[in-house]
């Protein structure tokens, strides 16, 4: 029985994986929204036996609050997987949630056969029969896939109408792209002149609407955006890039001066307009990226407002604006002082000479804000245990050169030998060339050579005794306080959105031990992750029994 709990929770959890990887990635056919359930078609790979299954007795309810919950008898009408294990007639008993008449049908589904652990029974009807019997025949992907869903996008059956929306929220952009001499626009308008439609469908018809709309489009959008009213408005960013897809960089100046330059507007309405730009900036080229930089560099006139820009503006590699927010780093003071950090980053981005000097520069002016941008994007090279970065690996030379040892000045002559451990010394490694983007992202292998070191993303931790006297020393990236040393590094693998989101992160100056976070942390997680996955197992259904 155990046995068969636990791989009913591991597919439940790949399932709730799948869906968490699904929104984790930014081209989806809606790049505004994500999947809010499961897909029936998911839920039906996952599982062994999918069948339909009449109910044929309803248990009675049972007082002792010991004794094992009653299970309802049902039998098997309609294979729909699992032929090999199940047949039409077979019984079997599982719980039910809710009280149902006799006869009623049930979707459910089952793992581990021959002793089958069955789901939670979903009750459903005659069509939604029919569909599951349907998208079994549909190809795995592809715009032949998704041209089945559409005609349910507002079908009067909720529970099919909510799997369509998904199936178009997890599937790639390019299948969207695909489908657009086949899609219903006449629909996708109606459904958005539509107050009454939801922001998540909403975002999605847009979006739709980007791909198969044209000029008799644009002025329906615009009245939405120059309209300022909230629901005409709903979903503004996905509004934004259907009319920026439509109308092209002609559409620029509206969306500058309606959200970017104009100070009063609300910060979740420059959002949105950022959000709508930074999609055109990397997932199509309607507009030319110059145009768009030069839209979002607008924000910079809007100190609160331009951290959140500084690390697109790094993505694009837009380095004019260097000495701009060098000034900025030098003139923030407590209200604007979030700034440093991105600008640092920014600067550790950059592949130009006096980036570097800048940054020894600020260093000066505010080294918190340079060690704190350190804790995300400090680029070094691996070697072997240690990684060196170019301002770590000069100040191990300045303490090499006050006080070398005999075994270091032995190394230096040729000895090959490595030095005893403590000795101070380090053993050099190649220099890495690295272009901008590699340098931003953080890539793991670099193209110059086999053997060159790979380059990883330190990542410090601060120790926990923030308030007592240290010295933080950047040759081996240690923190001396007191009798003992905290290493404030360990190489973390760092994605291309995580490098970039890392810019904008806050960090607080000093935080606990991360044995501390451990220990608080660990069973936190693991309790809440067996809370959830037990209710998903007890009643996985409950969300489309409800509507």
């Amino acid at each position: 029985m155990l046995a068969r709990l636990t791989h009913h929770i591991l597919i439940t959890l790949v399932a709730i994986a799948a869906v968490v990887c699904a929104n984790s990635f930014y081209v989806m056919a809606c790049p505004f929204c994500s999947a809010i359930n499961v897909t029936f078609g998911d839920q039906m790979k996952s599982n062994d036996i999918v069948v339909v299954a009449k109910l044929l007795e309803v248990p009675e309810p049972i007082d002792d609050p010991d004794a094992e919950l009653p299970k309802a008898k049902f039998e098997v009408t309609n294979v729909l997987k699992g032929q090999e294990f199940v047949s039409a007639g077979a019984q079997f008993r599982s719980l039910l949630v809710g009280r149902y008449p006799v006869g009623k049908n049930f979707l459910v589904m089952g793992v581990d056969p021959p002793n089958v652990a069955w789901s939670t029974p979903m009750k459903v009807t005659d069509r939604v029969v029919t569909y599951l019997n349907a998208i079994r025949q549909l190809p795995e992907s592809g715009a032949d896939r998704l041209v089945f869903f559409q005609d349910y996008f507002e079908d009067e059956e909720s529970v099919l109408a909510f799997d369509a929306y998904d199936e178009f929220a997890k599937a790639p952009y390019e299948d969207v792209v695909a489908l657009k001499s086949r899609m219903q626009k006449k629909s996708l308008v109606n459904w958005i002149k539509d107050p009454d439609t939801s922001i998540n469908r909403r975002r999605l018809y847009m979006t739709m609407l980007g791909v198969c709309g044209g000029a008799e489009e644009i002025p329906l959008l615009e009245s939405f955006i120059e309209s300022g009213d909230r629901k005409q408005q709903a979903g503004l960013d996905a509004l934004i890039g259907c009319y920026l897809t439509l109308k092209g960089a002609d559409g620029l100046k509206l969306i500058e001066d309606t959200f970017i330059r104009d100070k009063e507007v609300e910060y979740v309405d420059t959002l949105a307009a950022v959000s709508a730009l930074r999609f055109h900036g990397t997932e199509t080229d309607k507009i030319p990226k110059e145009k768009i930089v030069a839209a979002v560099r607008l924000l910079l006139d809007r100190p609160k407002m331009a951290d959140m820009i500084i690390p697109d503006l790094a993505r694009w590699e837009d380095w004019s604006v260097m000495e701009r927010l060098v000034k900025m780093f030098k003139d923030a003071d407590e209200e604007t002082n979030w700034l440093r950090v991105p600008v640092i980053s920014y600067l550790r981005a950059c592949p130009l000479p006096k980036a570097k000097k800048y940054i020894d520069e600020l260093r000066e002016i505010d080294s918190e804000a340079v060690r704190r941008a350190d804790f995300f994007l400090d680029f070094e090279e691996e070697d072997d245990e240690d990684g060196w970065g170019d301002e770590d690996e000069e100040a191990a030379e300045t303490d090499a050169d006050a006080s070398k040892t005999e075994d270091a000045k032995q190394t230096e002559s040729g000895n090959t030998e490595p030095a005893e451990a403590g000795s101070g010394t380090k053993k050099s490694g190649n220099p890495v060339q690295l272009t901008t983007d590699e340098q931003f992202t953080a890539l793991a292998v670099s193209s110059a050579s086999e053997t060159t070191p790979p380059i990883v993303l330190k990542k410090p931790i601060i120790p926990e005794d923030s308030n007592s006297e240290t010295n933080f020393d950047p040759s081996n990236g240690v923190t001396n306080g007191g009798s003992e040393s905290v290493a404030l590094t360990s190489p973390v693998a760092a994605s291309t959105d995580e490098a970039v989101s890392a810019l904008t992160t806050p960090v607080a100056q000093a935080g606990p031990n991360i044995k501390t976070w451990k220990i608080v942390l660990f069973p936190m997680l693991i309790s809440a992750g067996i809370f959830i996955l037990l209710w998903s197992v007890i009643n996985g259904w409950f969300e489309r029994l409800i509507y």
